[in-house]
């Protein structure tokens, strides 16, 4: 099946809407062999932080030489950007012979694809019991089948571990079919509030779905209302809680527009002049604890010079990527208030002169408005746009934020956003572009950039 024709069938399984409930899942894993049972793994949920903490572990994993597949989404530029085995992805006929046969065990397991999908599902009452069966989708979905592929993928490479990120909340994700060696939770706030829950009480039951009977989990959460449920949950499970405020000091030492220094300091091993390249005062708190869950892998030889290396090379892109230099162009993929506070607190905390021009697209579900509070009151202009997705936004729908933006100008597509962007900043400016990880791929193809990841494969 050529790439292009294989990628279409995928997305044909959108049809099918958003399901959490694992059912379908273990179905599909039943008839692809059981993949998910053949590599160790990592399992990260949370609401912001989720991705990069997965691509720092991945990186210190793979400096301390063990083969590592890493999967994510969304994608930014093509699909195969979701799953790479050792900071690659796959070459796209393997992933088109990998959809293939994820497509031949839908057609064996569910034979009712071809009837009218049901509704999407809403977030179940508060118990561990699984969806009742009339919920059920006649086919997985399209985040079901993708990972599937992905664990497909990871258990033909013969990865050891497999860093994986959960898609939606965590106790009904697809990916909770893994028994992983270490459970890690980021950060938690408000976030799909219509499936996950009304307070962060409620989330992090969903999002601590993912912590196993005697287990181990490490969190980076801070909200004492989401922590306490965690707790709880760990408690209940007889798992291992690694709590990274507690039991690490983080001190920065360096932050700037080439990265950070800080030290790591707290429990057996202190780690001194760090090194990343993801920007971000919030980046130390994922590398720690990215750091955390290693050295609690059962079994894992992990040196200090491979955390210091796996932290020096990893490379997360559409987060704080800086893309060209005069004037200076950031992306950022912030699609939520809280990830809007935290480009707020970087550019005031590294760009505290200079001119923003804020380039802005969002999806009509998010809280563009919250968003908008933190971000432009720091911009001298915002300039609202449309990512390319069928979600997103209507910019002309977003004017009533006027209050926030001391000028405001709309442009409906992200190209001629960024063409007005750069007409209006002076060298020493700074064009920024958030709301979404669609606008971050909208602005990348406008500005000519074709790859995120260098193509090839083990």
């Amino acid at each position: 099946m050529p790439y292009q024709e294989a990628i279409e069938y995928l997305y044909g399984l959108q049809r099918f809407g958003i399901k959490l409930g694992l059912q379908n899942m273990v179905r599909l894993m039943e008839a692809l062999g059981r993949p998910h049972q053949q590599f160790a793994s990592i399992l990260i949920a949370g609401t912001n932080g989720k991705g990069s903490t997965a691509a720092l572990l991945a990186s210190i994993l793979k400096a301390a030489g063990y083969k590592v597949g890493l999967y994510t989404s969304p994608h930014l530029l093509d699909f195969h950007e979701r799953v790479l085995i050792d900071g690659l992805p796959l070459p796209q006929d393997e992933i088109a012979r990998l959809i293939e046969e994820v497509r031949s065990a839908i057609q064996h397991a569910f034979p009712a694809v071809g009837r009218q999908p049901s509704a999407v599902s809403r977030r179940p009452s508060q118990d561990l019991t699984p969806y009742p069966q009339n919920l059920l989708s006649p086919s997985p979905t399209f985040f079901e089948a993708s990972t599937a592929l992905a664990f497909l993928a990871f258990a033909r490479k013969q990865v050891d571990y497999a860093v994986v990120e959960v898609g939606l909340g965590g106790r009904f994700d697809a990916t909770n079919v893994l028994v992983p060696n270490v459970s890690v939770i980021t950060n938690i706030s408000l976030e799909h509030q219509e499936y996950l829950g009304n307070t962060l009480g409620e989330i992090a039951f969903e999002k601590a779905g993912i912590i196993k009977e005697g287990g181990k989990v490490v969190t980076a959460a801070e909200a004492f209302e989401a922590l306490v449920v965690i707790e709880q949950i760990a408690r209940e499970r007889n798992a291992l809680l690694f709590k990274v405020q507690e039991r690490f000091r983080c001190q920065a030492k360096r932050l700037d527009l080439e990265g950070q220094v800080f030290d790591l300091l707290g429990g057996e091993r202190e780690y001194r002049d760090l090194v990343i390249r993801l920007l971000g005062r919030h980046q130390i708190m994922n590398a720690a604890t990215a750091v955390a869950a290693v050295l609690l892998l059962p079994d894992a030889r992990i040196s200090e010079e491979a955390i210091v290396q796996g932290l020096r090379e990893a490379r997360w892109p559409g987060r704080l990527q800086i893309v060209e230099r005069e004037p200076l162009v950031i992306l950022d993929g912030a699609h939520n208030p809280a990830g809007a506070s935290t480009l707020a607190a970087f550019i005031q905390g590294c760009l505290p002169s200079r001119r923003i021009v804020l380039v802005f697209g969002v999806l009509k579900d998010k809280d563009w408005e919250g968003m908008l509070s933190r971000l432009g009151p720091l911009a001298s202009m915002v300039i609202l746009t449309k990512p390319e997705s069928d979600r997103a936004a209507d910019p002309r729908d977003l004017t009533s934020v006027d209050r926030y933006c001391p000028k405001l100008e709309i442009q409906l597509d992200v190209k001629e956003a960024l063409a007005l962007a750069k007409e209006t900043a002076d060298p020493g400016d700074v064009i920024l572009v958030a709301g979404s990880l669609f606008t971050v791929a909208s602005a990348l193809k406008a500005l000519g950039i074709q790859e995120v990841f260098r193509r090839g494969g083990p």
